[in-house]
């Protein structure tokens, strides 16, 4: 009995005991648990302390240091990867823009976020100078201040190259600098990175010397002048200027076997830009052989190239562009772009064989703006449209020494004749018919009242003159020509509306029903409608084609035009509001002559002068008067200019 008591107890100790030991491995395994959940914890919380899509933002206007940024980070003391790059400049003007690039020296390292800014290059100057416009990035404008702006990045993607565009002041400020902060992530970022400096034209003051000035490309030797018409030939608009101050400037010299030219021109831009010489047998365009001078915007490198420009004026660069060119160089620099280039006269290939070098040439010389290197397609403007030699030169004469441009008397005439046609002959014929039906009642031109003889004779003169300015225009420009883009686009298709308008309107004059008939108001209609899509449709077609650069109109006579146009526009008002003032007046000598008549059949009753004729008179004679001072004025500017 004892013994099995003995045997129970021990038992029961043994089981207690291992439901201890099961607890305990229990109670070992959760810890562990705990311990790995915790380190996991903790690791996470270590990955998002250096997360890099932490939020971060920039900038403070003042200090330009990161509006937000990791605890205890500071800006970095290594050189930045990226840097800003002022394209070809070292001076800057109120009305030039300046472009501006950021640059990735690493393709591998990512900028997230940046500000920059233009600051006056002294000590405490930190006011934002100029605006920035985004090329190819989202901008967000911040720190706006009296002469300028910052601008911070937008974008969650941004390229390895920023492009923008500064535009200065309109006042000089002094020399200024661009300072930019650069951010990668909240931990890493370059505070006031400094770009190279620009100079103010009108500051004579010197740079400071602890400016950063980064290396330029080694400038090239400008075109010398002096020997034009002794030792090399010349060709520079205006004529005899000096190269800084020639729109356009082309220079040649034969050297053997060789001829060395030199093309320069002033053009201003964000955009890569070219200057071209064309090698033309007459003053048009089409089938000309042409040397390029062409900016590249992305690397600033300037390049000489060959090619042609066919028949229907498009151009396209040789398979092989350098062809027979031994040497060459070129830059863009402060707005002017220029190069130098070495050709042989006789390279072995066909299109020297079809352009042969050793025959005189009108010299066609052009500029516009460039994409990557080629070409794009210059304007038709005054300024865009190339100019051309007045005569054909030849490129083994050392004594020409010419300028001027080729005129296009065709495209004058045209502009001479549509200005007579419409400002004289169309405006008095149109005032005639709408304000003047009542005036001098009881006289008579060929048994026809003075105002329809007035219209007739208006507008006869017009349709004739019309016509042929039409059949000028097409002979000078062989067919229909179309420009590539708007305004100058609309030009031909509002003339052929306005031709057709008018060469319909004396046909429907022609058959006119009488007085009486039925139908006599809808030719009124009609007559009235195809004139007024004319007229209103001939002032904007005028205004676009005084930009045609073959019209060759200055500038400032547009704004003739302008005010000639409001004046008219002043003198029908004016008769118009006569015209209402007057009607109630009018109308009761009309019935009153109207009751005398239907009384006294048989006798002679004059016809009642309209009231107010003296005004009417006055603003027809002043009308007059300056219509023909600005008609002379604008056939004088275009015939000489």
């Amino acid at each position: 009995m004892c013994s099995s008591v003995f045997f129970q107890v021990t038992g029961l100790n043994l089981k207690l005991r291992g439901q201890i030991q099961r607890e305990r491995t229990a109670s070992l395994n959760m810890l562990r648990q705990v311990i790995v959940v915790a380190v996991c914890l903790s690791s996470i919380g270590v990955w998002a302390a250096v997360d890099y899509s932490a939020p971060f933002q920039c900038c403070v206007c003042g200090s330009m240091w990161p509006s937000t940024f990791a605890e205890n980070a500071k800006p970095q003391i290594d050189p930045s990867p990226f840097r800003i790059e002022v394209l070809n400049a070292s001076e800057y003007y109120p009305t030039r823009h300046m472009s501006v690039h950021i640059v990735s020296r690493d393709p591998s390292r990512k900028l997230r976020v940046f500000m920059i800014q233009a600051q006056r290059i002294e000590e405490g100057m930190n006011e934002p100078m100029g605006h920035f416009t985004a090329l190819n990035v989202k901008l967000i404008t911040t720190c706006t201040r009296n002469r300028g702006s910052a601008a911070v990045s937008n974008d969650k993607d941004l390229p390895e190259r920023i492009e923008l565009d500064w535009a200065p002041p309109k006042k000089y400020v002094g020399h200024v600098e661009f300072r930019a902060t650069f951010m990668e992530d909240a931990h890493t970022f370059w505070v006031k990175e400094r770009s190279q400096p620009l100079r103010d034209v009108t500051d004579s003051r010197p740079l400071p010397p602890d400016v950063y000035m980064p290396p330029l490309p080694p400038a090239i030797d400008p075109i010398d002048t002096r020997d034009c018409g002794e030792f090399k030939g010349c060709y520079r608009e205006p004529e005899g200027c000096w190269e800084p101050y020639c729109e356009y400037i082309m220079t040649f010299r034969t050297l053997d076997d060789v001829i060395e030219f030199e093309l320069g021109a002033q053009l201003d831009g964000i955009d890569g830009r070219y200057v071209a010489l064309a090698l033309s047998d007459d003053i048009r365009m089409g089938n000309d052989f042409v040397f390029e001078c062409v900016h590249d915007e992305k690397t600033g490198h300037v390049g000489v190239y060959q090619s042609v420009n066919s028949e229907n004026k498009h151009n396209k660069r040789l398979q092989n562009p350098k062809t027979g060119i031994l040497k060459e160089e070129g830059q863009y620099r402060n707005g002017r772009i220029r190069c130098r280039f070495t050709r042989e006269k006789y390279p072995d290939d066909a299109m020297s064989t079809a352009f042969p070098l050793n025959k005189p040439y009108h010299l066609m010389v052009g500029k516009g703006y460039a994409h990557r290197g080629k070409m794009l397609r210059h304007g038709l403007a005054v300024g865009e449209l190339p100019i051309v030699s007045p005569e054909p030169v030849s490129l083994h004469s050392i004594t020409v020494n010419i300028g001027g441009r080729a005129r296009y008397p065709l495209v004058k005439a045209h502009a001479c004749l549509m200005i007579l046609a419409w400002i004289f002959f169309a405006t008095i014929g149109l005032l005639m018919a709408k304000y003047y039906k009542p005036m001098w009642p009881n006289s008579r031109f060929v048994n026809e009242r003075y105002w329809f003889v007035a219209h007739f004779n208006c507008m006869a003169w017009l349709c004739l003159l019309v016509v042929i300015a039409f059949i000028l225009i097409f002979i000078e420009a062989g067919g229909y020509s179309q420009a590539p883009e708007l305004p100058q686009k609309a030009h031909p298709i509002l003339g052929i509306i306005i031709f057709c308008c008018v060469v319909i309107n004396p046909i429907i004059a022609l058959i006119r029903p009488s007085e009486d008939s039925k139908w006599r108001p809808v030719f009124n209609w009609f007559h009235c409608g195809f004139g007024t899509i004319a007229n209103c449709l001939a002032i904007p077609t005028i205004f676009i084609g005084m930009d045609f650069g073959k019209a060759n109109i200055p500038w400032w006579s547009t704004w003739i035009l302008v005010i000639y146009v409001l004046f008219h526009i002043i003198v029908e008002v004016t008769l118009e509001v006569h015209q209402c003032c007057t009607h109630k007046k009018n109308k009761e000598r009309r019935k009153k002559y109207e009751l005398q008549k239907r009384e006294n059949p048989k006798a002679y009753i004059p016809e009642p002068e309209p009231a107010g004729r003296r005004f009417k008179r006055f603003m027809l004679a002043l009308h007059f008067t300056i219509t023909c001072i600005v008609t002379l004025m604008m056939v004088i500017i275009i015939a000489v200019c």
